[in-house]
C-alpha cells in the first residue's frame, strides 16, 4: 500500500498524513536467523527439492529463476501529479491487473496486452485516495474490484459497468487499510477489512450492509488476508507489532496463533502452503511462521526464518508470495525490486527500478507495490511492481535450466 503517514510511534491507530511516508523513528535492526528444525515444507513445489531446510539456509542462496522484464507502464500523469501505486492485484483468472493509489482512480489493465499496449483498458475514477485494491472472485461471470479508502470505506466496483455496486463505511470513518476476499471454493461468501480503528471486520460480501464479526488489535490493522486453500482462517497484521491468525468462525474466542517478533508495524501478511505464514513490517525483515499442526491447539507461532536485505522504514513498499514457487517479494525504499526463496534468509533477485525520464537525478522514490501472478511454478510466472511515481513493470519468470543458479543482485 501506499499509505503516507507517521504514526508517532508503532502502535499508533491514528497516524498523520505526510508525503508518501509512515514511520519517522530510526528502524529497528533486523532479527538474527532462527532455524526451523529441519522441517521442510512439504506443501510448497520448489523447483528443487530440499530434504533438510535448514540445511539449505547453510548453503549460499542461489536463484534458480529467469526474470526477464516484459513490458513498462510509464506513469499515466504530468511531472510533480500524484500518482503513486499503493496496491495491484491480478484477477482470479491472470488476465487482468487492477491499480490504485492516492490518485484516486482504479485502472485495470489487460495484462496479455501490457507488452505492446501500456495504456489501460478501463479507468474507475473514485471518490477517495485507495489503500487497497483486491479482485472479488467471479461469481456468474461478473468482474468486480474491491476497494479500501483513506475515508474509511470500502466500496466494490462493477468493472464493466464501471460503478460502485455498493459500498460500506461500518469503520466509523477510520482509513481503511487493507481488504481481501475468501478464495473461490471457501466453505462461505466472506470478505475482510482492517483499519485505523484497530479492527479486522468480517461479513458477507454478498449482504455487506448486514451484521459482521470483528477481530480486535491493539493498533491499526494494516493487513489481511483469508486462506487461500479455503480453510477457515485469516491472517491479521497491526501496527502495534503483531500479527495473528483467527478462525473466522470464532472470532470472539481469540487468536488461534500469534506472531510476535518484529520491531515495528507489521505491514503485510501472506499465506504460505502447510500452516505457514509470511510477514513483513517496517523493521526492514520478512518473516516466515508456522503453528502447531493440531486445530484444537492455539499459542504462540514459532518463527521460521527471517528475511533482510530490503529497505523498509518508513514506507509501505509491498510484499507478496509466490505458492506454488516458494518465492517472496518486495519493493524497498532504496527504489529495487526484491526476489527470496523461502529457503534462504538473503535475496536471490535484486532488480534496479530506473528513475523516470522527467524526474531528476536524486528524485525520491521508492517501490511501492507488488504481485505475483499465482500458479504452478513449472509453467512459470510473472511479477508486477509499482513505484511510488505511478510506473509498473512486468516482469516474467521462468524456471532455469542447467547449473546456471547464480544469485542475480547489483
Amino acid at each position: 500500500m501506499t499509505n503516507p503517514c507517521s504514526p508517532s510511534s508503532p502502535s499508533s491507530s491514528s497516524p498523520t498524513s505526510a508525503h508518501h511516508r509512515r514511520y519517522e523513528e530510526p528502524a529497528a535492526a533486523a532479527a538474527p536467523y532462527v532455524g526451523n528444525g529441519g522441517r521442510v515444507d512439504h506443501g510448497i513445489s520448489f523447483p528443487a527439492a530440499v530434504d533438510d531446510v535448514e540445511g539449505a539456509e547453510l548453503s549460499p542462496p542461489r536463484c534458480e529463476w529467469e526474470f526477464r522484464l516484459a513490458a513498462t507502464v510509464p506513469s499515466p500523469s504530468l511531472a510533480g501529479a500524484s500518482e503513486a501505486i499503493g496496491s495491484v492485484d491480478f484477477d482470479p483468472a491472470g488476465r487482468l491487473l487492477a491499480t490504485g493509489g492516492i490518485a484516486r482512480k482504479v485502472r485495470i489493465y489487460d495484462v496479455a496486452g501490457l507488452p505492446s499496449s501500456p495504456s489501460p483498458a478501463a479507468c474507475i475514477c473514485v471518490p477517495a485516495k485507495l489503500s487497497s485494491v483486491r479482485w472479488r472472485p467471479e461469481e456468474g461471470g461478473r468482474r468486480a474490484v474491491g476497494c479500501g479508502d483513506y475515508d474509511g470505506v470500502v466500496t466494490e466496483y462493477d468493472v464493466e459497468r464501471g460503478v460502485a455496486a455498493w459500498e460500506r463505511d461500518e469503520h466509523a470513518g477510520r482509513r481503511v487499510w487493507a481488504l481481501d476476499y475468501a478464495p473461490r471454493g471457501a466453505q462461505t461468501s466472506m470478505a475482510a477489512s482492517g483499519s485505523d480503528d484497530r479492527t479486522a471486520h468480517v461479513w458477507d460480501p454478498r449482504a455487506p450492509s448486514g451484521s459482521w464479526a470483528t477481530a480486535r488489535a491493539g493498533g491499526a490493522v494494516l493487513c489481511v488476508e483469508f486462506d487461500p486453500s479455503g480453510g477457515p482462517q485469516l491472517a491479521v497484521g497491526s501496527a502495534d507489532r503483531r500479527a495473528a491468525v483467527y478462525d473466522v468462525r470464532a472470532l470472539g474466542h481469540g487468536e488461534v496463533a500469534s506472531m510476535d517478533g518484529h520491531a515495528r508495524a507489521v505491514t503485510y501478511v501472506r499465506w504460505a502452503p502447510a500452516r505457514r505464514v509470511v510477514t513483513s513490517a517496517a523493521d526492514g525483515t520478512h518473516r516466515l511462521w508456522e503453528w502447531p499442526s493440531t486445530p484444537e491447539l492455539s499459542g504462540p507461532a514459532r518463527e521460521v526464518r527471517s528475511y533482510s536485505g530490503h529497505v523498509s522504514g518508513r514506507s509501505f513498499v509491498g510484499m507478496g508470495l509466490w505458492r506454488g514457487a516458494g518465492l517472496v517479494a518486495s519493493g524497498s525504499e532504496s527504489n529495487h525490486v526484491f526476489v527470496y526463496d523461502l529457503r534462504w534468509g538473503k535475496p536471490v533477485w535484486v532488480h534496479p527500478f530506473d528513475v523516470a525520464s522527467d524526474s531528476s537525478p536524486d528524485a525520491e522514490g521508492f517501490v511501492s507495490a507488488v504481485t505475483w501472478l499465482q500458479g504452478d511454478a513449472d509453467c512459470g510466472g510473472a511479477l508486477v511492481a509499482g513505484r511510488s511515481d505511478g510506473v509498473l513493470k512486468m516482469f516474467t519468470c521462468q524456471p532455469r535450466r542447467g547449473d546456471d543458479h547464480q544469485v542475480d543482485e547489483l
